[in-house]
């Protein structure tokens, strides 16, 4: 009987201690994962939108229309005709326009469009795609979401569009735009690009 004690004494330690190590283990691991380093905006006023619905079309029209000096734009695709009209009227008032579109040209895309109304269009061309949907607005305001500016996002597909009024955050996505622009893998487009579009 006493020996059958000191047996289930000596497991009960044996198990303490185990449990205790992996505890601290565990607690070690966690304390070594980094804290990603991100962007905030705490006090930002942000405005949500949801599609399919013509709310997030309207959202990012408006902001455009309502740019007073810039709007530089990193966007997978851009073939809503819409929204593509807009910059082009942009472009007349003399605001300052980069686009930057993952391999232009391409099935209605609007690249080579707005290249035609001298805007300044560059392609992104990699193995990886370039999958960013975001804009910046005179340093100030950030278009941002899943929303692909393009007609089936508005009509078919489950999106979310966010517009942030941020110069913070502004600053952030335009350090990420400056990087892709001056990037060698973004090749300004050409009308011979267009010319044999695909």
């Amino acid at each position: 009987m006493r020996k059958s004690f000191k047996v289930l004494l000596i497991g009960l330690g044996i198990g303490f201690m185990l449990g205790w190590l992996a505890s601290s283990y565990s607690h070690t691991e966690r304390q070594l994962t980094p804290i990603p380093q991100g962007f905030g905006a705490p006090s930002a006023p942000i405005t949500a939108y949801f599609s399919p619905s013509p709310e997030p079309e309207r959202a990012i029209i408006h902001t455009l229309q309502n740019a007073q000096q810039s709007v530089h734009a990193a966007l997978y695709q851009l073939t809503d005709p819409e929204i593509a009209q807009a910059l082009v009227e942009l472009s007349t008032r003399g605001i300052e326009l980069k686009i930057l579109l993952d391999d232009e040209p391409s099935k209605g895309s609007k690249g080579c469009l707005l290249l035609g109304a001298g805007i300044s269009v560059k392609q992104y061309v990699d193995s990886g795609i370039m999958h960013h949907k975001f804009a910046v607005v005179d340093s100030t305001i950030v278009i941002t979401g899943s929303y692909n500016w393009t007609t089936s996002a508005q009509t078919r597909n489950e999106e979310n569009l966010l517009v942030i009024y941020s110069p913070e955050l502004a600053q952030a996505f335009e350090s990420e735009f400056q990087k892709l622009w001056t990037h060698k893998k973004a090749q300004a487009l050409t009308q011979k690009d267009c010319s044999s579009e695909k």
